[in-house]
This record gives C-alpha cells, sequence and structure tokens, in this order.
C-alpha cells in the first residue's frame, strides 16, 4: 500500500447523521478505473517480459520461509502515519478513537487511494466516514484529513530533496548538489508555507462559492455551505492554538514513515542476497516518490511504478533481475496490505459501524 499525497478533500458527509456506507462510485469511475488499470498490467507485463523472469524466479524462491519478513516494515510504517494523522485531530476527540482504529481506517482509506485513479484523494472521505462510528464531528475530521495530507506532502518533499542530496554526493557532484538541495529546501518551505496560508484563509468555502456559482440551483450545494464554514473553521482555530506544534509532530511522524521505506529497500535486497548501503536504499526509496506521482490517473503507480523504479536501479548499478524483484516484492505488500484495508471497509459497510467500536 502505498503512502499517498495529493490534492485534498473537500468535503464529506454531516457528522450528526446516523453513520451509513459510504456513497458507491459511479459506473464512469469504475470503468476508468479498469482502463487505467489495464495500461498499469500492459507496461508490467511488458517489463516483465523482457526480463530474465527465470532468475526473478530464482530470487523470490530463494526467499522461502523467510517472505513474510518483507511485511514487517510496512506495519511500522502505517503506524508512524497514523500517529502522525492522530495529531492533526483535537486532543479532546482523537483520545476517543482508539490507535488501532486509526491505523485500520487509515489502511482503509489508503486502500482506496491506492485501487482508483483518483489523484489519491478517493480514500479521504471514507476515513471521515469510518471514524464517524467513535462520535468524530464531520468538521473535525475533515480538517485533520486536509492537515495531515499537508504533513504527509511537505514530509515527503523534503525526503526527496535528502534522496537528491545523496545522489548528488554519490556522483561526486556535492558542490552542485548543495547548491540545488539549497533551492530547494527554499522552494520546499515556499510551498508548506503556502499551503498553511491557503488553509487559513477559508479554501472550503472558497471553493463551495466557486461550486455555488457552476450550479447556483442545486440544492446538494446549498447544503454543504454551513459544512464548509465548519470545516474552515477548525483548519483556522489548527493554526492559530496550536502555534505549529501540533502540525510539527504530525510532520515528523511523516518523516519518520518515509525514512523507514530506506529499511524496508534494505531489508527486502538483504533477504533477496543482493544486499545494498543505506545510501543507495535512501536513492531509491526517495526518488521513487515523484516516478509514482506521475502516474496518478493509473491506480497504484501499476506498472508506472516498476518502470520506474527498475530503471532507478539499474542507474545505481543494480541488475535488472534484483531490480524487478525489489519492485515486485513491494507490490506484492502493497497489495496484501491493500487487502487488508478494503476487508475492514467491506466489514464496516456491511455491519453499519467500524470494527472495534
Amino acid at each position: 500500500m502505498p503512502r499517498h499525497s495529493g490534492a485534498l478533500p473537500a468535503d464529506t458527509p454531516a457528522a450528526d447523521a446516523e453513520p451509513g456506507a459510504p456513497p458507491r462510485p459511479p459506473r464512469s469511475i469504475w470503468i476508468r478505473t479498469a482502463v487505467s488499470a489495464a495500461v498499469g498490467a500492459l507496461l508490467l507485463a511488458l517489463l516483465l517480459y523482457n526480463t530474465d523472469i527465470d532468475a526473478v524466479g530464482d530470487l523470490m524462491g530463494d526467499l522461502g520461509p523467510r517472505a513474510p519478513l518483507v511485511l514487517l516494515p510496512w506495519l511500522v510504517i502505517a503506524y508512524v502515519d497514523a500517529r502522525g494523522w492522530r495529531c492533526s485531530l483535537p486532543a479532546a476527540v482523537a483520545e476517543r478513537v482508539p490507535m488501532r482504529a486509526f491505523y485500520l481506517v487509515r489502511m482503509a482509506g489508503e486502500a482506496i487511494n491506492s485501487v482508483t485513479p483518483t489523484a489519491a484523494v478517493g480514500g479521504e472521505p471514507v476515513k471521515a466516514y469510518l471514524l464517524r462510528a467513535w462520535g468524530v464531528p464531520a468538521s473535525d475530521s475533515v480538517a485533520s484529513l486536509v492537515i495531515a495530507k499537508t504533513a504527509l506532502t511537505v514530509s515527503q518533499a523534503l525526503f526527496v530533496v535528502v534522496g537528491l542530496a545523496a545522489l548528488f554526493e554519490r556522483l561526486d557532484l556535492a558542490g552542485l548538489g548543495v547548491a540545488l538541495v539549497v533551492v530547494l529546501l527554499v522552494l520546499t518551505a515556499g510551498f508548506g508555507g503556502g499551503l498553511v496560508w491557503l488553509q487559513r484563509r477559508g479554501p472550503v468555502l472558497s471553493l463551495w462559492r466557486w461550486l455555488r456559482r457552476l450550479a447556483p440551483r442545486a440544492r446538494f450545494v446549498a447544503r454543504l455551505e454551513e459544512r464548509a464554514r465548519a470545516v474552515d473553521d477548525r483548519l483556522a482555530h489548527f493554526y492559530r492554538t496550536e502555534q505549529g506544534g501540533a502540525f510539527l509532530r504530525a510532520s515528523l511522524w511523516h518523516m519518520s514513515g518515509w525514512l523507514l521505506g530506506v529499511f524496508e529497500v534494505t531489508l527486502m535486497m538483504a533477504l533477496i542476497g543482493s544486499p545494498i548501503g543505506l545510501r543507495d536504499a535512501l536513492i531509491i526509496e526517495a526518488l521513487a516518490q515523484p516516478i509514482r506521482a506521475t502516474a496518478i490517473i493509473i491506480p497504484g503507480g501499476l506498472g508506472t511504478q516498476e518502470l520506474g523504479g527498475v530503471a532507478l536501479c539499474r542507474f545505481l548499478g543494480i541488475p535488472e533481475p534484483v531490480a524487478v524483484t525489489l519492485w515486485l516484492l513491494k507490490r506484492g505488500r502493497e497489495f496484501v496490505f491493500d487487502g487488508l484495508g478494503l476487508l475492514y471497509l467491506a466489514v464496516a459497510r456491511r455491519s453499519g459501524f467500524a470494527p472495534g467500536e
């Protein structure tokens, strides 16, 4: 399961409504998902066709009973990301939700983000829906998702900058690397500050006004005004009263998750008998982020992630069968955790409340 960053959600069902199943996606979304998934699968098939598949099979076979170990890093990564999200809720509200719920709810939402071509936001309303089982108001849950997505995006940008610095150092271009890193750090700081500035100035209500101009007679748009205002009030209150403390904690938790991804690459490479250093693992994990971001219309970056990841590994001198095996292991790990998240969501929809309530 990938850790997504991207656009921010704008609305979710009202908090005072009885919990119900989230709306089913329209048929057009299912068609678009199927087509984009087919494109991704074709790209992956072409990659495997042009690879020494026997060598990949041998590397996979060497895992043997150690195969479940590839899942261990993500168990921790999912936890620290859930902790980062928890920081964005009011303390009194967060205390009502057990930590295991944040863990599972986030897993379910990220699974939706992964399997649908919705620019990593399709699962955000699902997270808000599931939190209602613990009495979390819609304004708090939606605002927390906006804040957490911002913290995740900013920490991801910093992580990519660190990876680029490691790459330039590896290429003996330290001087150029330092200059580029300084520029990127300034841009990242400006980007993060700009996102916070926008969120303190009523972005959701501004979006509602835009929708109102597009559909002035739509009743459902008229009903969104109060919800939009409540989300904006929570965002403004968060940044005004927390003075950056909670946002910093959320960003640090998410940065810890990105760094743990480096350990995941190191562990997978060691398990397939091709150990690499932390520097190369950092470069692979960090530069894989923009590679995946270029294919937001394909669910989970299927095919594009593998093609780009293998090309990056080859650039670092890693043999192609080893590189393909690494990215197939990462894809397999995603399938496992996406499956668990979708299973949790299915149980929640069938029972009418989130398990563990």
